[in-house]
């Protein structure tokens, strides 16, 4: 149960969901003739992709989250790209009795490191703070409640998931991980009261089996040549990355975490709206 919830956490990205990480090239792929490909793409200062996003989380601490998340990349030197996003999400939490709902002034920020000769995730930071009114069944009652929640996480080695380069027909494993100095929580009223965490502690990541497809695939964005990179691990949890050259980014992504007989206990899934990139 403790891996479930720190993974709803870590998909925000898998984030990363929306950074893709990478990995070498497969030695059986080496000396195969290819048709078509998509390698790493290159990264700029001031680059950026605007999603629509719906998070959901269906179990203890359930959510619904939606909105548009605009992810920038603000540092582009050395040996990583950071990118940032921040923005105002609209959605309710179900905390059993009764709920808390987003108002205008309830933020979630990201920030996101990842290395550059692969996209490996090497650092995700996630963060929902502000102010939410209390819901009791459908009503409403405009009396503001202080929020912070936020996880915070490393990964070694760096995380890849994202095999480059891509191409019709590709399959293998995604690299696995140690998750490392997980540090969770949910409180209110400034920290006086504790509705999750903190928790801190580290879990493995194993490797996915994946495929990858060429596709033609339309978004909100306009329609798009795709590659499909959809992996599907030994738990049920189901990833679906649909990687765009034109764009640098995925233009969709689908996460599904399952928790037992077969009902959904997390699902993201994001799909561009804009960007601004040059190949």
């Amino acid at each position: 149960m403790k891996n479930k919830i720190i993974g709803i956490f870590l998909c925000i990205l898998m984030i990363s969901a929306i950074v893709y990480p990478v990995t070498a090239i497969n030695d059986m792929y080496k000396n195969q003739t290819i048709s078509y490909d998509a390698d790493i793409p290159i990264w700029e200062k001031g680059d950026k992709w605007t999603y629509n996003f719906i998070e959901s989380r269906s179990q203890m601490f359930s959510y619904t989250l939606s909105g548009d998340l605009t992810l920038k990349v603000v540092e582009d030197s050395g040996d990583s790209y950071v990118l940032e996003a921040k923005t105002r999400p609209h959605g309710n939490f179900d905390m059993g009795s009764y709920g808390l709902k987003t108002t205008r002034l309830t933020f979630l920020t990201m920030r996101i490191q990842l290395r550059k000769t692969d996209l490996a995730l090497e650092n995700f930071f996630y963060q929902i703070k502000g102010f939410l009114f209390i819901t009791i069944g459908p009503v409403t009652i405009p009396i503001p409640i202080q929020v912070d929640g936020s996880a915070n996480v490393e990964f070694d080695p760096p995380w890849v998931i994202m095999p480059f380069p891509l191409y019709d027909g590709k399959s293998g494993e995604l690299s696995g991980t140690e998750i490392l100095n997980i540090n969770v929580y949910f409180t209110i009223f400034w920290g006086l009261v504790s509705v999750y965490g903190p928790q801190n502690y580290s879990i493995p990541y194993f490797p996915i089996p994946y495929t990858c497809s060429q596709e033609q695939i339309n978004v909100e964005a306009g329609p798009f040549d795709v590659f499909n990179v959809s992996a599907v691990a030994t738990d049920g949890s189901r990833f679906e990355s649909f990687y765009s050259e034109e764009v640098g980014n995925v233009v969709k992504e689908v996460i599904l975490i399952p928790f037992g007989g077969g009902r959904v206990q997390y699902s993201l899934t994001l799909e561009l709206k804009d960007w601004s990139y040059t190949p």
